[in-house]
């Protein structure tokens, strides 16, 4: 990717506002009259739909650092779902650079895969763990809403993270000097 440095910069910023935000989110009290809304992990969903789009953004440090602050806030086992994730991201990272030629339904499928995964091995450390684990029906609900919520998401960022190469940026700017 020939991205100017100062856009990946500026794409690196938005996704740790973005978390910031998604993380500030979850920790609002808001009381509804349905308390069994199943929303899905709207962190991992972006977190991989990033990592599939454009591999150079999301590094292991970033992700490290906004993961590890959002088991902080939302009180989970530190560190527990932030390397599960990042296992799951850096796998995805390796293999993004094949999706970039095949049918959408592949790269979903795939990382259909990797989120179940990461709930189920989620559930077994904490087992293994003697940590009380969460609902098991519960966290299945919330792996299928993310699946789910996965192509929307990669829909919405899709546009934000298309690479504009350095090459196309001189050139937009000759024009505008002529």
């Amino acid at each position: 990717m020939n991205d100017l440095p100062n856009r990946l910069l500026r794409l690196r910023c938005c996704f740790l506002v973005i978390t910031t935000f998604l993380v500030m989110l979850q920790t609002l009290p808001i009381q509804t009259g349905f308390n069994h809304i199943f929303i899905p992990d709207i962190l991992l969903v972006m977190t991989f739909s990033w990592v599939m789009q454009r591999p150079d953004i999301i590094g292991p440090i970033l992700l490290t650092i906004a993961l590890l602050f959002a088991d902080f806030i939302l009180q989970r086992p530190p560190g527990l779902w932030t390397l599960i994730v990042l296992f799951g991201g850096m796998f995805l990272r390796m293999r993004s650079i094949r999706f970039k030629e095949v049918v959408f339904i592949y790269e979903w499928a795939t990382v259909s895969v990797v989120i179940i995964f990461c709930y189920t091995l989620q559930n077994v450390s904490m087992r293994l763990a003697f940590l009380t684990p969460y609902d098991f029906k519960l966290t299945s609900i919330q792996a299928l809403t993310a699946v789910l919520f996965y192509p929307i998401c990669a829909w919405l960022f899709r546009p934000m993270l298309k690479a504009r190469g350095v090459y196309n940026s001189q050139k937009q700017a000759d024009r505008v000097a002529e």
